[in-house]
């Protein structure tokens, strides 16, 4: 194994947006760092590169008040994120914004809802994947730009493997196309982001298929750092939950039909049941609980979609900037159409008495006001119940898909990782993706991906403040 040369004050280990906003703010500060990405190619694939690219708190405007701010992170997340975590990114998601701006990351205002700061140019049209020269794709050449810029480095083809804690600060161990190397610093930031592309540990913490979720992520983030933290003595928090979003299950085996459209306002509008043509979860929860809730079923490939033409030719539908209705079909999505609910039984090989019944019973729900007394209950303050009533009647095959895992490594308010004790582990710190204890809980709150830069923001400073 061979030693670097070069004397570094901070390693940042990935190269997504939180570690090249850790690295640069560093930089900037006038400390030595090396980026450390396992990415061999010029543009190498990431989430922040597949990035949709709006900075959001759980769907709120990141410059709103900070005690709202701070008030939707525990409500998404059932009281359950950690007040320190909650707090920073409350305060500091709007300083994000201005320091972006200010290292020329153009940032847009879309006009609509929380859609305030949006990576430019954003990508709102059509169907499949597109992400060339788009949002998250320019802000990381900028960033990898202007970390150059502060003489700062970033390694291409540097999977790092393993850490070591020792008084003088942290080593890092990497496997490389050149051979192991070894890198020292007096401060490491864990950012490779989280897990979802990582089938063993989704099978030991979310889903005994894995391989049966559609992998809607930039495949390149295995758990590297979550293992090597623990491995060193690290927490980690809310390991069983991700974020994604419920696709067409011809996404499976076509990139025509992710990352967009996803179905998710259809499934909150309809019933979702499994194989047997149960209904399974709350459907009023939303896309993100209901991919979670597929993803734990015997047969994650097994559930579908019930609703009407109604909910199609509506909002649900076509609500969306990227809606269902059309583009669904458009990409080559399965989409059942019958004039009763006991011929759309047929097509999809349920027993037509059996959905007649669900659909019966959920309708008289929704008319009673009684929805609640369903089973599994069913809550209508977040998402409308649409009856099933308006012919013609549709099943849509659907998979869950993962985008990136909500759990991770506990942090405190600086992105210092934290021992079983709520210790900090010297020199050790993390950020965005691969931290835990901010997005999650039973309903699988969702606070934001791209907002967790804002915790390498803080570990950055943390790391250059005096001592």
């Amino acid at each position: 194994m061979s030693n670097t040369d070069v004397q570094h004050d901070v390693i940042v280990i990935g190269a997504g947006i939180a570690g090249l906003v850790a690295a640069n703010r560093a930089a900037q500060l006038g400390r030595r760092v090396v980026v450390l990405e396992k990415g061999e190619e010029q543009r190498y694939l990431c989430n922040s590169r597949y990035t949709y690219g709006t900075f959001h708190i759980n769907y709120t405007d990141v410059g709103a008040d900070e005690d709202l701010l701070v008030a939707r992170i525990e409500a998404c997340t059932d009281g359950l994120a950690r007040r320190d975590l909650a707090r920073a990114v409350a305060r500091d998601g709007r300083r994000l914004m201005a320091w972006l701006r200010s290292e020329g990351i153009d940032l847009v205002d879309l006009g609509v809802g929380y859609q305030t700061n949006v990576l430019s140019p954003p990508w709102r049209t059509g169907f499949g994947l597109n992400w060339r020269g788009y949002s998250g794709d320019v802000a990381l050449e900028r960033l990898e730009e202007n970390l150059l810029r502060r003489q700062g480095r970033l390694l291409r083809g540097m999977r790092a493997r393993a850490l070591t804690l020792a008084a003088g600060g942290v080593a890092v161990e990497t496997d490389a196309a050149a051979g192991p190397a070894r890198f020292t610093a007096p401060a490491v930031v864990i950012a490779d982001g989280g897990f979802q592309a990582g089938l063993d540990l989704i099978r030991a913490h979310i889903c005994a298929s894995p391989e049966k979720l559609l992998a809607r992520n930039g495949g390149s983030a295995t758990g590297d750092g979550l293992r090597m933290a623990q491995a060193v003595g690290a927490a980690s928090t809310g390991l069983d939950r991700f974020y994604g979003h419920l696709h067409s299950r011809d996404a499976m085996r076509s990139t025509r039909l992710w990352p967009r459209p996803y179905v998710d306002e259809i499934a909150a509008a309809g019933i979702v049941i499994d194989a047997d043509g149960r209904r399974f979860a709350d459907e009023g929860l939303g896309g993100i609980w209901l991919s979670n809730a597929v993803a734990r079923l015997a047969d994650p490939l097994g559930a579908t979609i019930i609703f009407d033409q109604a909910v199609w030719d509506g909002p649900p539908g076509r609500g969306h900037a990227q809606p269902p209705n059309p583009l669904l079909p458009e990409a080559g999505g399965t989409l059942h159409r019958a004039g009763t609910i006991a011929e759309l039984a047929g097509l999809i090989g349920i027993a037509p008495q059996r959905l007649e019944d669900l659909v019966a019973a959920y309708n008289a729900a929704i008319a009673a006001g009684t929805l609640h007394q369903l089973s599994p209950p069913r809550r209508s303050d977040r998402f409308r119940a649409w009856p099933i009533t308006a012919a013609p009647f549709f099943a849509m095959p659907i998979c869950a898909a993962i985008t990136n895992t909500m759990g991770g490594i506990v942090v405190d308010r600086n992105g210092a990782v934290l021992d079983r004790n709520d210790t900090p582990l010297p020199g050790l710190f993390a950020a965005g993706s691969t931290v835990g204890g901010l997005d999650g809980g039973p309903n699988a709150g969702y606070v934001g991906g791209l907002i967790k830069a804002t915790i390498a923001l803080r570990a950055a400073e943390a790391i250059a403040a005096p001592k």
